[in-house]
């Protein structure tokens, strides 16, 4: 088997591995959130569903609502290279300067660049000699906004950076999300998607409830959402379907349905 071969492995592996890892986190957020869940004493993360408690008297099947102006695929690709950017510039920072809350703002139309590590290291070290050179600059002022300069190599992919005094180093990755009007059709699609599913996942559980997230401040995932698309009831095969936003806003919607 050739290099290809194994490329494309790692390459999967590494997917999969991301995956697993959003799943888990917004597996935390909805135990959080939702004060239906029954006492957990112990949870797997398995597949198919995505999440079995307490040896499979509930299961929880995890999926993602995306827009649907763009495939999936590219939006999730840009929102994963802008914070591979900004978690690179953040190591770099970390042992130089004190700690800072920092947000990177992105400008909203962004192409991928075909040599996307190379990128992501020149792109987090600009970004990381900004940061550092305000803080050598003023280093006593408590927050502030820097727009880089339109002839630097940075602002066509960053339009300004928010810097405040923390006590911990703390970046995030925001970016002008377009949202998309959240419709009954959209929801009941990806339900849709998840119910032929249902009496497969019933081999490992008593019982499957389904959770649906996006996160409005993503622009792969970013929706207006009104209550009253909420409040309609939806044809599912599962228990119990929630809506999370898994942005810090961190709602939960328990969504009305009817069994099928």
């Amino acid at each position: 088997m050739g290099t290809y071969y194994y490329f494309e492995k790692n390459m999967a592996n590494a997917k999969n591995s991301k995956k697993k890892s959003q799943e888990k986190k917004h597996f935390e957020l909805f135990k959080m959130r939702c004060n239906d869940l029954p006492p957990i004493d112990h949870f797997e993360h398995d597949d198919k569903p995505d999440f079995l408690i307490n040896g499979g008297v509930l299961g929880i099947e995890h999926t993602r609502l995306p827009k649907e102006t763009a495939p999936p695929s590219k939006g999730y690709a840009i929102e994963d290279f802008r914070q591979h950017i900004v978690d690179s510039a953040r190591k770099y920072c970390e042992e130089d300067i004190p700690p800072l809350y920092v947000h990177v703002y992105f400008n909203s139309h962004q192409i991928m660049p075909k040599n996307r590590a190379s990128e992501i290291k020149r792109i987090s070290q600009l970004l990381a000699e900004i940061v550092k050179k305000r803080h050598y600059d003023n280093p006593s002022k408590a927050w502030e906004i820097l727009e880089p300069e339109s002839t630097s190599e940075i602002s066509t992919i960053i339009s300004h950076i928010s810097i405040t005094r923390c006590h911990h180093h703390l970046w995030t990755v925001e970016g002008v999300a377009l949202p998309q009007d959240l419709t009954i059709e959209r929801i009941q699609s990806r339900i849709d998607e998840k119910n032929p599913r249902y009496t497969e996942y019933l081999k490992k559980c008593d019982e499957c409830w389904l959770l649906i997230v996006v996160d409005v401040f993503k622009d792969s995932q970013s929706f207006k959402i009104d209550d009253k698309i909420l409040n309609n009831k939806f044809e599912s095969k599962f228990e119990r379907i929630y809506f999370m936003d898994a942005s810090h806003r961190r709602n939960l919607w328990k969504l009305p349905i009817t069994r099928i």
